[in-house]
Order: structure tokens, then sequence, then C-alpha cells
């Protein structure tokens, strides 16, 4: 072979190999068809609805247009698992708490007479192909007891806002006094939740607002109509100079997480202030990270 003729050879293999590279490596897409929602997206391509809308950095992702291009995130190989089952349990039980059938949990274990399992038996646990949910952040016990005792009726809410407080410290106290007298609000905290940074309050604590309490509207958008439907959390802190702490996002994790499953929300339902305010704002600043935290909720 001569010298021109393998450097023509090697020349082509490259070429081959860069465009098998990238049709292998590149990333899927979807274009957004007529009664699309990203539920049924999500579920087409294995992956979850938080983090298809962190993917896309989507404002509105309950605004979905025909031919728009959705980026789709690569999506973990699934995982089999295994269930030992324990006294008290039934194939609906299993089923129900790892979200599946019961008739795919019985084929799946040739189970010839589901109503009979044995303590001690291990069954495989059918994968739909969708990756796990995110290890849920628990809230602290009192915490959690205390927001269980408050009655919330269903489809009362539509959006959960997320803020920050502009300031470098803060308290709910503190913005508890300043809405009341120095900008009138008959309620009060115009926020349902406040988050300290360990400023003014201690790092990462959550206090539960009067709003909240009493299932009343919220005072922080600039749309009284949204404010009669959507649950503000307000984190202390400036995210234009800083970032939230660490243990404000796990705070802000867990707390949006049980505020999600207590009103039968889905991810879409979450928004930061500029995202959905009738005015423009920065709120909650440009360095809140948005994407981990949607990507950390269930």
């Amino acid at each position: 072979m001569t010298h021109r003729l393998r450097v023509a050879t090697i020349f082509a293999l490259g070429l081959a190999w860069c465009l098998f590279a990238e049709t292998a490596f590149a990333q899927k897409t979807h274009v957004v068809k007529s009664g699309d929602s990203l539920d049924r997206i999500a579920r087409q391509y294995g992956v979850r609805v938080p983090a298809l809308i962190a993917e896309n950095d989507l404002d509105r992702p309950d605004f979905l247009k025909p031919g728009q291009v959705l980026k789709i995130p690569t999506a973990a190989a699934p995982v089999r698992k295994r269930y030992t089952v324990v006294e008290g349990d039934s194939l609906g039980t299993i089923a129900r708490d790892h979200n599946v059938s019961p008739a795919s949990l019985a084929a799946l274990n040739k189970l010839s007479d589901p109503d009979k399992l044995r303590v001690g038996q291990i069954l495989e646990i059918p994968s739909d192909g969708t990756p796990p949910a995110p290890p849920q952040i628990p809230l602290p016990t009192s915490l959690k007891n205390t927001l269980d005792t408050i009655p919330v009726r269903n489809g009362r809410w539509k959006y959960i806002v997320i803020h920050h407080s502009a300031t470098a410290n803060g308290s709910a106290q503190g913005m508890e006094n300043y809405h009341r007298f120095k900008r009138h609000m008959e309620n009060g905290l115009a926020y349902h939740f406040v988050i300290g940074n360990g400023k003014g309050m201690p790092d990462g604590q959550i206090a539960i607002g009067r709003r909240w309490r009493s299932q009343l509207n919220g005072g922080h958008l600039a749309s009284e109509r949204l404010n009669e439907v959507a649950i503000g959390i307000c984190l202390v802190g400036n995210f234009n100079q800083t970032r939230p702490t660490p243990a404000q996002m796990r705070s802000l994790t867990a707390l949006t997480s049980y505020l999600l499953q207590r009103t039968r929300l889905s991810a879409t339902a979450v928004r930061g202030h500029r995202q959905i305010n009738t005015k423009p704002t920065e709120c909650p600043g440009h360095n809140f990270p948005m994407k981990t935290l949607l990507q950390g909720l269930p």
C-alpha cells in the first residue's frame, strides 16, 4: 500500500468513526406534537419529569408548543430490585409500594397462586424502564407531624413558588413585622414558609407561616389571582450575590417534596418567582440552583 493510499485510508476510517460517534452519542430530542404533555414524553423516553424540566430549563413546563424541540436527558439503565416478603404483605401492597401492577408482579415471579405468599419469599420487582426517583430527603419528624395536622383541600393549590429575601440575613418574624406594619398586609408574612440561612434564624430551619396554618392566600406575587393558588416559600439570602446554603437546599427539597405529595401536584408546579410573576423580577436570584432543586424532587 502506498503512503498516499495509507493516509487516505486512515483519513476515511477517522471520518467514519467521527460520524459514528456523533450519531451514537448525540443527545436525543423530541419534537412536541399537539396533545403532548411532559408526563407523556417522560414515559415515552423512560425519564423523570423533573429531569426533563431541568434539562430544558423550562420556564413554563405546563405550556408546550407544537414544534418545540425538547432535549431528552440520559436515563440510567433500569436495575431490577428484589423484595423479601414479610408478615402482613400481600401482592397488592407490595405492588403499590413499588409503583407496579399486581399482574406484572405475579407474571414476573411466575406465581401460581398470588394470594399465597410465604414470609421470606424473594420477589423480583418489574421495572418499567423509568429511572428511580432520587432518595427522599425527610422532613424533621416534629415538623412533619405538625404539617400533617393542617387540613389541605384537594385542588386548593396549583403552584409552589420559590423566593429569596434579597437580604443577607433575616427571619420569619422580621418579615412578618415588615409585611404587617410597613406594607400594611392584613395577614402579615406574605409567604407560607421561610427557610433560614443561619443569619437571623437557624441554617435550614423551616418556619411555618400563618398563611399555611390557616390555608390563606399568599401575598408574594403581583397577581391576586395567582396568590389565590400559589404557595410561597422564601429562603433568607440574596442569591444574586451568594448561593443558598446546603442546609437550605436540603430543607427546601424536603419541604417541596412533601408539599407536592400533600397537594397532589407534579414537579411542573414548581416555579421560581421570576418564572410566574406578572411583573419582571430577578427573584430568586441568578445564583439560585433551580435545576438542582428539580432534579432532587421525586
